[in-house]
């Protein structure tokens, strides 16, 4: 049968939600098979895996093969693994409890991201359309993609640092309308970062800057000293974003990527997520410089800089740039959601 959300008229009445077990145990409860069990009273997910309705999708893990690693990776990094304070809810349709497209519980681990997500699925009128539930797709990319297998999600984000879009500025000599328009949004980026978030305080540790198109392929360019291509940035700076990423739980690991592959670059999707993962430190000016909020419009216009421009030089295309811009502010600000609504589970 034929199980895309993609057009599907919606097909249940009520939305809701409700305490769940944490993933471990409603991996087991799965298994076990229990009669009567509130974790059996299940809707299978009408999201499939691959586009055509079968497991094709490359890319796409298929199996969970370690459940304990994987309930640990879906463990938010505020709390300890044995930490018994996250209240996890699940997601209902009609009072059946909601699945991912690999048949895993939908266990969310914060209050706020249940109602996020129950609130999409209400919104859902006649037909279903998956562009509108943003939220529901991290989750599910989070509980079947990135906790079963992380490391295809941490190399592309550490690939964003090598050729990243925010180290790579217009020359003020030939074109200082675009370089004005980048440093209203990208100054202050990569130094607040490193050190804030990397803990590099010397200016030999910051990334390299690329200032016009000459120089950008000069630096880029494969050599023996930068044997990778892409910029070559100080070792250090690129060992200890590999570190924080690596620490991350499955849910952030899965809002950074998002930011990451939509603005094309490492530090303003990992501004996103820190700023929204340190959201009071940030309001008292801890985690930004003093009058910048890295929010999710923040993020939409430091990403699209040069789009805006060309869109200003040349015009818009209807259509096109317009449909861009929603969808670069849909994932932004979803982003910025799901991690700071992981964040903050233990309090809510």
């Amino acid at each position: 049968a034929d199980r895309r959300i993609a057009g599907r008229k919606r097909f249940y009445k009520n939305v809701g939600i409700k305490p769940c077990s944490p993933p471990e145990e409603s991996t087991q409860n799965k298994n076990n098979n229990a009669p009567n069990g509130s974790e059996t009273s299940t809707v299978e997910s009408p999201i499939s895996a691959g586009v055509d309705g079968t497991q094709s999708a490359t890319g796409v893990t298929t199996t969970v093969p370690d459940s304990s690693i994987w309930s640990s990776r879906l463990q938010p990094q505020s709390s300890p693994p044995s930490s018994s304070s996250i209240e996890w809810h699940t997601v209902t349709l009609d009072g059946r409890a909601l699945r991912t497209p690999l048949g895993l519980p939908l266990t969310l681990p914060s209050l706020t991201l249940a109602l996020a997500v129950a609130s999409e699925w209400d919104a859902q009128k006649i037909y279903l359309q998956p562009a509108q539930m943003p939220l529901m797709t991290l989750c599910c990319t989070t509980i079947d993609q990135v906790a079963s297998d992380p490391s295809v999600h941490r190399t592309d984000v550490m690939r964003y640092l090598r050729n990243d879009t925010s180290c790579y500025w217009a020359d003020p000599a030939e074109d200082r309308v675009l370089h004005r328009k980048q440093s209203q949004l990208w100054d202050g980026l990569h130094a607040s970062l490193s050190e804030d978030l990397l803990g590099l305080t010397g200016t030999d540790m910051r990334p390299v800057m690329a200032s016009g198109g000459g120089e950008a392929l000069l630096l880029s360019r494969r050599s023996k000293g930068n044997p990778t291509s892409g910029l070559p940035h100080p070792p250090i700076l690129v060992e200890k974003a590999k570190r924080w990423v690596d620490g991350l739980d499955a849910w952030t690991l899965t809002a950074l990527y998002s930011a990451c592959a939509e603005s094309k670059s490492f530090f303003i999707g990992a501004a996103l997520i820190h700023d929204a993962m340190k959201k009071e430190e940030a309001a008292s000016g801890g985690g930004a410089p003093a009058g910048i909020a890295r929010d999710g419009k923040w993020a939409v216009g430091a990403a699209r800089i040069e789009e805006e421009f060309n869109i200003e030089s040349w015009g818009l295309v209807e259509g096109g740039h317009d449909y861009d811009r929603l969808n670069c502010s849909i994932q932004m600000h979803s982003a910025s959601f799901l991690a700071q609504a992981v964040a903050n589970s233990e309090a809510l």
